[in-house]
């Protein structure tokens, strides 16, 4: 059997007994405000009209909107209509 110098200052008999290296610790300060958000929602009855295309959803990711969820009510059994929500940052 063959020993192993693992680095910290002692022999391992075990082949599989890898030195680590410290990992290092970076702290930051931040400020301590919450984020603010607003919501827009576009809702679309698809009986009376098209469903946004890429061309609408495009514009609203231009003025900064991401889409973070899509409703189709007609699977609750409580209407049909879509409704498609979007979140951005409130900008200060």
């Amino acid at each position: 059997m063959h020993a192993m110098y693992t680095g910290f200052g002692h022999m391992s008999t075990n082949p599989d007994n890898r030195a680590s290296l410290p990992i290092p610790m970076v702290y930051e300060q931040f400020p301590a405000q919450a984020l603010r958000w607003e919501y827009h929602v576009l809702t679309i009855d698809p009986r009376e009209e098209t469903l946004p295309l890429a061309e609408r959803l495009n514009e609203l990711g231009r003025e900064g909107w991401i889409l973070v969820g899509v409703l189709d009510e007609s699977t609750t059994g409580k209407g049909g209509k879509i409704q498609y929500y979007f979140t951005r940052q409130l900008q200060n």
